[in-house]
């Protein structure tokens, strides 16, 4: 019997839990993810301790700072001098380019004040330049101050060569629109770059037109300047008198070439193409 007993408390003994231990289950607690703790330190109410930490940290970066800029200023003065000129030649260089942005802004900036009127401008002056060139081509009627120059050749000596040195030196002098009567038959020529003269029976041919004399020449300019140009030695109205001729120059305050010019289609030139 008492071996019997001793086994059965031998069993007990091996089921019965080591000591400390206990047949309750253990509580484990749920550790938050980072994200919920970093959540619940930026709304977690600040304490005194953290707002001490806080103005420490300011003042170790202000520190930092001034650490930082001490030691770039020790750096120049201690900088050779090619240092300090490559130093300088950069700052130079930056400078100007943000100078040049600026105007570059300001050009802008009075472009867009000023766009309003750019279109009104634009054709006035495309409207100016179509009238200076229907003046050179002598399209149109032209008024101003300017010369007559009027020269009688009762015996046909005045050679179409005088004439055309007549116009030559004119337009030296800055005429601005001439035109060239035969009064003999009523005829006249309005005076362009294409004009030509030719000696003809009778008189002259201008541009394929024939003039009988008297001729008269109507210059558009400075009065002054356009006379003279007919009066220097050896000039136009000396050859007039050689040829038994006889010229007269009389300043107009204001005349008018009203004979117009027929501007025909260039068989041959045509504008050459952009980028030739």
């Amino acid at each position: 019997m008492t071996e019997e007993k001793d086994r059965k408390e031998s069993e007990k003994a091996e089921k019965k839990p080591a000591s400390g231990e206990s047949d309750v289950p253990r509580f484990r607690p749920i550790v938050p993810s980072g994200g919920k703790r970093f959540w619940r330190a930026m709304t977690k109410r600040p304490q005194a301790s953290h707002l001490w930490v806080g103005v420490l940290l300011a003042l170790l970066g202000f520190g930092a700072v001034l650490q930082v800029r001490g030691d770039e200023e020790d750096a120049l003065s201690h900088a050779r001098r090619d240092e300090l000129l490559q130093i300088y030649d950069g700052l130079t260089r930056e400078a100007d380019r943000l100078e040049d942005e600026i105007q570059e802004l300001r050009r802008d900036r009075d472009d867009l004040a000023s766009s309003a009127g750019d279109e009104s401008v634009a054709l006035e002056q495309a409207r100016e330049r179509l009238r200076q060139a229907e003046i050179i081509a002598g399209t149109v009627e032209v008024s101003g101050p300017g010369i007559q120059l009027t020269i009688s050749d009762p015996d046909n000596q005045v050679s179409d060569t005088t004439l055309y040195n007549a116009i030559y030196e004119l337009r030296s002098a800055g005429a601005e629109a001439i035109q060239i009567e035969g009064q003999g038959n009523d005829t006249a020529v309005r005076i362009v770059a294409a004009s030509y003269f030719l000696p003809a029976d009778g008189g002259v041919e201008v541009s394929g037109v024939e003039l009988e004399p008297p001729y008269v020449i109507t210059a558009i300019g400075n009065q002054e300047n356009l006379e003279e140009s007919m009066r220097f030695p050896q000039g136009v109205m000396s050859k007039v008198e050689l040829a038994d001729g006889e010229a007269t120059v009389t300043q107009f305050s204001e005349l008018t070439v009203d004979t117009l010019h027929e501007v025909t289609e260039p068989e041959h030139a045509r504008p050459a193409p952009e980028g030739e």
